[in-house]
């Protein structure tokens, strides 16, 4: 533990027990045992605002303990994530919204036709006449869900994974970055996406292909079977002949930003999912995002570290299958 730059922070619900302090988290409960004299001291000063090492000395200035022995009980609670760095708060959010879901919500088709049906449209009328490229392409767009089988070539997946997140010509000007300037718009120019390509190879393999300095490259084989538990609801996978994955370092933004960093990645990856929606349109080719997917499970494919690396969306391309 860093006692310096970590700011803990209490996310967890905690109340006095006869075996210790239970603490409330998603979907479980932590027991924490033998601390009950320096736990609520501590937990006290645990408010996002003071570092760790603040923390420590006025701890042990408030109950006598050694800075050993109330470091040692601070990174236990850090480890069962009873307290949060502040600076990573944004994690409790990513993990409550993660599938499956701890707090989920059941909507009823007729709660749901009643949302669609009511209101009044937030969107802007269309004009009557598309005078651009850009103009007819937004009005081609469209999700697609059913795919011939056909494959995709591998410079089709280049040009569609640059599209993406593709580095363009302006980044020689900007010399001041090694990353460069890309397709799509980034908080600080900071570039936090990992793009991923998953095809089928055959019936029963998948290749999961990474961005790479020049093309894409292979990174690791995965069995039908894993892509598809991957997967929610997997039938939009058949006849798909390539799954994009925006994933994001969230180290990349949040060392800048903080937990802001987390909500430009977030935009980032919209900005992507759109690039794609267009450029499919131009081709003539089927493309649907899909958030529906269980995190970890999709991040084990990937060979991420989770949740500091986290799949965001998926965008799943095809051949359209004839009407």
């Amino acid at each position: 533990m860093d006692t310096r730059s970590t700011y803990p922070f209490v996310a967890a619900y905690g109340s006095k027990q006869a075996d210790g302090f239970t603490f409330l988290l998603p979907g479980k409960e932590v027991v924490i045992e033998g601390a009950d004299e320096i736990l609520p001291t501590l937990l006290a000063q645990c408010t996002g605002y003071r570092t760790a090492e603040e923390i420590v000395s006025t701890v042990c200035e408030q109950t006598g303990y050694k800075k050993e022995e109330v470091r040692e009980v601070m990174e236990q609670l850090l480890a069962r994530q009873i307290l949060v760095d502040a600076n990573h708060y944004f994690l409790l959010f990513h993990r409550a919204s993660e599938n499956p879901m701890p707090f989920s919500r059941e909507l009823s088709e007729e709660d749901l036709a009643k949302m669609l049906r009511e209101g009044q449209s937030p969107l802007t009328p269309f004009p009557l006449a598309s005078h651009t490229i850009l103009e007819q392409l937004l009005k081609q767009r469209e999700s697609v869900r059913q795919f011939n089988g056909e494959q995709l070539s591998l410079d089709e997946l280049n040009r569609l994974a640059w599209v993406i997140y593709g580095r363009t010509e302006r980044s020689e000007r900007f010399t001041e970055s090694s990353i460069g300037l890309g397709t799509v718009p980034s908080g600080g120019a900071l570039y936090p996406l990992r793009l991923f390509v998953l095809t089928r190879q055959g019936r029963l393999d998948w290749t999961v292909y990474r961005e790479g300095p020049q093309r894409l490259h292979v990174t690791n084989q995965v069995s039908r079977q894993q892509v598809l538990h991957a997967f929610i609801e997997n039938s939009t996978l058949e006849g798909a002949a390539a799954v994009y994955v925006l994933a994001c370092d969230f180290e990349q933004t949040t060392q800048k930003y903080g937990n802001r960093g987390y909500r430009f990645a977030l935009l980032e990856a919209g900005h992507a999912a759109q690039n794609a929606y267009l450029w499919c349109a131009e081709q003539g080719l089927g493309v649907v995002e899909v958030g529906g997917f269980w995190d970890e499970e999709l991040a084990n494919l990937l060979l991420l570290s989770y949740p500091s690396q986290a799949p965001l969306t998926t965008l799943i391309v095809g051949r359209r299958k004839p009407s």
